[in-house]
């Protein structure tokens, strides 16, 4: 078997341990836990191919989340999990995408063919944590008793919203955000000048310009019920996430200015005038505002509701 978690930048720690693991032949479902966008994804690519079982093998599989308008449709399914391939180094969520219990049903119905004698199956779950609650209950029997040669890896950015009986029934295998140094050997153009540690939100807000919106609203903070009424119009057939989390990164950023950490960022005027007027204590509890919006977008039915009410609670 090749070694191709060489492929991977850093990570250095999650490395050793998955090499230990697959030296001492104790593979057993793995759980890959951190931030977005530091390389579980393709770390756990690189994991298969290690075990000579690679994407679009017979012996691969791969479980996605799905957008709610293309639900129980299968040949849809298939062709938009196809979007988490190596092909494409970074993938955006949709604000409402979930793991089906559909899909989960047919990786159990393939599982009854044993793999090719003297080969590994990989089962690789993407964002685990967005599994339905009938897909989460659907998949645990399976993972408690895993058919034989076959491994289980789940990814999650958000690992306290899995099952405490999936979390237990995995190895859990740390990743973290990375260097300035190890960044660039990836992204190869552009710096991390907003602390993100993670080449692969880098990527996406280079070519999407996700910050300017939320520049504009930091300006305008606090906002009148009217202009925040309008703002959340403004929103009304969009992807909520990438305003609410350009805002996090926001205020992440005032955060880091108020407790006197250097940001190279033309932001910095901005920045600065906003960690003056704002106490620690109103910066934090911002911080935490946006992040349960942002957690909770998939199960809140009303999105521009959600919007207006942090709209008017920021500072």
């Amino acid at each position: 078997m090749g070694d191709y978690l060489e492929e991977i930048v850093g990570q250095e720690t999650a490395k050793r341990f998955i090499r230990t693991a697959i030296k001492k032949e104790k593979l057993y479902n793995f759980l890959f836990t951190g931030p977005k966008g530091v390389g579980k994804r393709q770390f756990a690519f690189a994991l298969s191919k290690s075990l000579n079982c690679p994407p679009r093998s017979p012996n691969f599989m791969l479980v996605a989340p799905i957008p709610s308008k293309i639900k129980d449709k299968e040949d849809e399914i298939f062709e938009y999990s196809k979007t988490y391939l190596p092909d494409n180094p970074v993938v955006e969520f949709e604000d409402r995408a979930a793991i089906l219990i559909e899909q989960i049903r047919n990786v159990i119905k393939r599982l009854v063919h044993m793999p090719t004698i003297g080969s590994k199956r990989v089962v690789l779950v993407i964002e685990a944590d967005r599994m339905t609650a009938e897909a989460a209950n659907c998949f645990l029997k399976t993972l408690e008793e895993p058919p034989l040669d076959t491994l289980f890896v789940l990814t999650s950015s958000r690992p306290s919203y899995l099952l405490p009986t999936i979390r237990s029934r995995c190895q859990n295998v740390r990743f973290t955000y990375l260097n300035s140094g190890q960044i660039k050997n990836i992204i190869f153009e552009g710096e991390d000048n907003y602390l993100l540690g993670s080449p692969g939100e880098i990527i996406i807000f280079q070519e999407n310009d996700l910050l300017k919106n939320a520049r504009d609203i930091l300006r305008q903070c606090p906002m009148s019920t009217e202009t925040a009424a309008q703002t959340a119009r403004g929103y009304e057939r969009k992807k909520l996430i990438d305003l609410l989390y350009p805002l996090l990164l926001m205020y992440r950023l005032v955060f880091y200015k108020k407790i006197n950490i250097t940001i190279n960022t033309t932001l910095e005027p901005l920045l600065n005038k906003k960690a003056s007027a704002l106490s620690l204590n109103s910066i934090i509890n911002t911080i935490n505002l946006l992040n349960v919006s942002i957690n909770s977008l998939e199960r809140n039915p009303s999105h521009l509701l959600l919007l207006f009410n942090v709209l008017m609670k920021l500072p």
